[in-house]
């Protein structure tokens, strides 16, 4: 997961001081649990987690396998447009310009979701990302 240092410090506090990667397990664990729990209104309880979501979440420990990494990696390439340092992320759209409308600026995107080593995109996803 990225962000920033602050907020990833917080997280780590918060979660007794373990390591980030720790940290973050134990905040998934969290989410999916209260996620799964019936808010006991029916217009409010559209977006319960299934049990069997819950129950994945809790075999792993709160950690995201690998294979839902490489899932969201393939999203990037796929829709990303291409994915790198912001160095070069920006020599490829001095080199494709032609590629871009001339209003675009050279803003990128940094992945999300895990910890990607500070790894951008062209283009920002914003909607269902684990898709």
């Amino acid at each position: 997961m990225g962000g920033k240092v602050s907020a990833m410090e917080g997280y780590r506090l918060i979660y007794g001081g373990r390591s980030f990667d720790d940290a973050m397990a134990g905040y998934r664990l969290c989410l999916f649990g209260k996620g799964a729990k019936p808010k006991g209104e029916q217009d409010k309880d559209r977006g319960v987690i299934p049990e069997e979501n819950l129950s994945e979440v809790i075999r792993t420990g709160g950690k995201v396998e690998m294979s839902e990494l490489l899932r969201r990696r393939v999203r990037y390439f796929s829709d990303g447009m291409a994915i790198g340092s912001r160095l070069f992320l920006k020599e490829i759209y001095e080199q494709r310009r032609d590629c871009f409308p001339e209003s675009r600026k050279a803003r990128f995107a940094t992945m999300k979701g895990a910890d990607w080593g500070g790894l951008q995109v062209v283009r920002d996803l914003k909607v269902n990302l684990f898709g």
